[in-house]
């Protein structure tokens, strides 16, 4: 019986002692840990890391993703885990350039802010955005052309650099300049270089659809009228190329923007506003007003061709207004009533109750499109 107690002493006595030494070396883990992701700089360098891993640096990379992954999840409902998050991802990537999941981690987590739950000032929103873009131009690097990716950014033509072979496939994957296009716009408010990813983007042939209009609408964004109307003339001839109504429109604009934008030849006008105008009524007059706006048909963006043809008009007026006035236009309407107009474009989109009229926006400081009444 005696035995049998001191044998029950002994084995409880051990797995005790196996649990604390246990527990110490978890807690020893946790403060390691800890130490690094509050002083990442004690993080190994990228050329010790790779030197350090001999032949396994997927594997390496493998295990500190997921222990990122696991200090994440425990951390989401604060910002502390993005101090940590660079430089683990950072070293992640040199381990394995072509880990993709991690770059697309960046995306999501470093230039994001919940105000919820989230305590940082607006310098450090910054910082971190710039964190982001800084990697993403990495993963631009390990997994896109660079070549390609220059020729593509001197090209204007759209349907060129959808259909030459110069220009096709210039990344991996279609995402890595598509998500670096939106950071640029949504984070850092950069329309020109979200314009360029997005153009990029869209030569993927994996690409999806909307990279093509957003390369379009990026350059309205940044108010370079010539190349976003000419952009939205490609996207009308590559979604319907047969289309009979939309290339009798088609054939009369390119002509325009070649002597517009090209040979400097020609500048825009009431007169010429208006003849296009009443062509493009005559060539749509059986056009369905929904199919006018419709993102898969070509009329939807002829349409938006001349509204840019529009803004450059009015905007150019404007101008002449503001160096009379010392103001700028409240809308075109303002300008027409006042003789600076001698015509007043109207938009495609015209609705019983509600137009979209062009309005001068003082938060950019250039003319828009609104939905109003004159």
């Amino acid at each position: 019986m005696l035995k049998k107690i001191i044998i029950i002493v002994f084995i409880t006595i051990c797995l005790f002692s196996f649990f604390k030494i246990n527990e110490n070396n978890y807690l020893r883990h946790l403060e390691i840990k800890e130490n690094l992701v509050n002083h990442p700089e004690n993080l190994p360098s990228k050329d010790i890391a790779k030197a350090t891993a001999f032949w396994f640096k997927n594997v390496r990379a493998d295990i500190y993703w997921m222990e990122t992954i696991q200090y994440i999840g425990s951390n989401v409902f604060h910002s502390e885990y993005k101090k940590y998050l660079f430089s683990i991802l950072d070293l992640v990537t040199e381990l394995n350039p072509y880990f993709e999941k991690p770059y697309i981690i960046w995306q999501l987590l470093l230039p994001s802010y919940q105000k919820e739950y989230e305590i940082i000032d607006e310098k450090e929103q910054k910082w971190h955005t710039d964190e982001a873009i800084k990697i993403w131009l990495k993963w631009v690097t390990n997994f896109c052309d660079i070549e390609k990716i220059e020729l593509i950014d001197k090209e204007n033509d759209l349907l060129k650099i959808w259909n030459a072979d110069i220009y096709k496939n210039p990344c991996l994957s279609y995402k890595v300049p598509y998500y670096l296009a939106y950071i640029y716009f949504f984070y850092k408010n950069d329309p020109i270089n979200s314009a360029k990813y997005y153009k990029i983007s869209s030569a993927n042939s994996d690409s999806v659809e909307w990279a093509k209009t957003m390369s379009a609408i990026m350059q309205w964004k940044w108010w370079n009228r010539e190349k976003s109307f000419f952009m939205f003339l490609n996207l009308a001839k590559f979604i319907e190329p047969e289309n009979e109504v939309c290339n009798l429109l088609w054939n009369e604009l390119e002509s325009i923007w070649v002597d517009w934008f090209l040979t400097k030849k020609l500048e825009i006008d009431g007169s010429l506003l208006k003849k296009i105008e009443n062509i493009r009524k005559v060539a749509f007059a059986n056009v369905e007003q929904k199919e006018l706006t419709d993102e898969s048909k070509c009329t939807n963006y002829i349409n938006k061709a001349i509204r840019e043809l529009n803004l450059d008009y009015i905007e150019r007026i404007n101008d002449n207004f503001l160096k009379e006035t010392w103001k700028n236009s409240f809308d075109a309407m303002e300008l027409f009533n006042k003789w600076y107009l001698d015509y007043l474009p109207t938009d495609f989109q015209q609705y019983d109750d509600m137009w979209i009229i062009y309005k001068f926006n003082p938060d950019t400081n250039h003319y828009d499109y609104d939905m109003w009444r004159y």
